[in-house]
């Protein structure tokens, strides 16, 4: 397991390279709330992609979006992120950490394509 902490200054690069290396790679969307526990967004939903909203000197928000079926699509926003932190498992999965400045974690997990 490798774990990495995306320096600031690099999230919006970081979130367009992101996108396109984990394209339509199936995703869990979770957000890590301490009082009622994690509460999922989505489950093995195709990655659309994560984008960055940025406001002023600081990024505003991060947006996670997700499935290919107009019927079953979701979009999960994170207002200001403190922090994201990348952790590549030894299998080829991929999570994604997020905290934001006030509320819960996000947790993106990532599993490699399915071929």
């Amino acid at each position: 397991m490798q774990t990495r902490l995306v320096p600031e200054d690099q999230w919006v690069e970081f979130c367009n390279q992101f996108s396109r290396d984990h394209l339509g790679w199936p995703a869990t969307i979770e957000v890590l709330d301490p009082e009622s526990g994690p509460r999922h967004i989505a489950r093995d939903l195709p990655l659309s992609g994560i984008s960055f909203d940025t406001k002023g000197t600081r990024p505003g928000s991060l947006e996670i979006s997700a499935g290919d079926d107009p019927d079953c699509q979701v979009s999960h926003v994170v207002d200001r992120p403190l922090y994201i932190r990348e952790i590549e498992e030894s299998s080829g999965s991929v999570d994604l950490q997020i905290e934001p400045g006030v509320g819960p974690a996000t947790l993106v997990h990532l599993r490699g394509p399915m071929h």
